[in-house]
């Protein structure tokens, strides 16, 4: 099992941290190779976004548990969504879900996703889980504030901190969210990232 590296933040300068991590994960044990082509869609139209996105893998939660591909502690695919699909991601309190690894570039800085909060009193926290040969880094990217989402909306541009990856050069990231609190859930829907920087 790979040794897991947290880059440590607190929820104020999360973002820096992960654009300092990254640019220290830029500098040594990426990869040379093209990340495969994705199909594009524009799933964030009706809110003024025009950028094409690729899905994460199993980040549309359709079908069954085992069919999705995300390792789920205290969280279950669950009925209900923001309206373009039938199912969602529900995260309990204490609860985390981590999606497949998939590849990266310095095209792809930026991710979105729908979120709701169920029940008051966690924040939604969301980290790059960054796979070196021999242990994995965790980069925190955002934390959604407890109360700042009560009904489905799709999140701000969340900056990865990938644009600091050389040209040419690739990582294998996942993507974990934690309602980290005794109380408190989220849902969430339809993880997409961005492949142009356009955000």
């Amino acid at each position: 099992m790979p040794l897991v590296i947290p880059c440590r933040a607190r929820s104020t300068i999360r973002r820096i941290t992960a654009l300092t991590c990254f640019a220290v994960l830029a500098s040594a044990g990426t990869a040379f190779a093209a990340c495969p082509a994705q199909p594009l869609a524009t799933p964030f139209g009706q809110w003024g976004d025009a950028n094409s996105y690729f899905l994460v893998p199993g980040g549309s939660f359709e079908g069954p548990s085992d069919d999705v591909g995300w390792s789920l502690d205290n969280a279950s695919v669950t009925s209900g969504n923001e309206s373009f699909d039938s199912q969602s991601l529900r995260i309990d309190s204490g609860g985390s879900a981590t999606s497949p690894y998939f590849c990266v570039d310095n095209t792809m800085s930026s991710l979105r996703f729908f979120a709701q909060q169920l029940d008051g009193g966690s924040d939604l926290h969301v980290d790059a889980l960054v796979q070196r040969r021999y242990r994995v880094v965790v980069v925190p990217l955002v934390d959604l504030a407890d109360g700042s989402m009560p009904a489905w909306a799709p999140t701000d541009p969340i900056d990865g901190g990938a644009g600091a990856l050389a040209d040419a050069r690739t990582i294998s990231v996942a993507l974990r969210f934690t309602a980290p609190s005794a109380t408190g859930s989220w849902q969430i829907d339809d993880i997409f990232v961005d492949p142009y920087r356009s955000g």
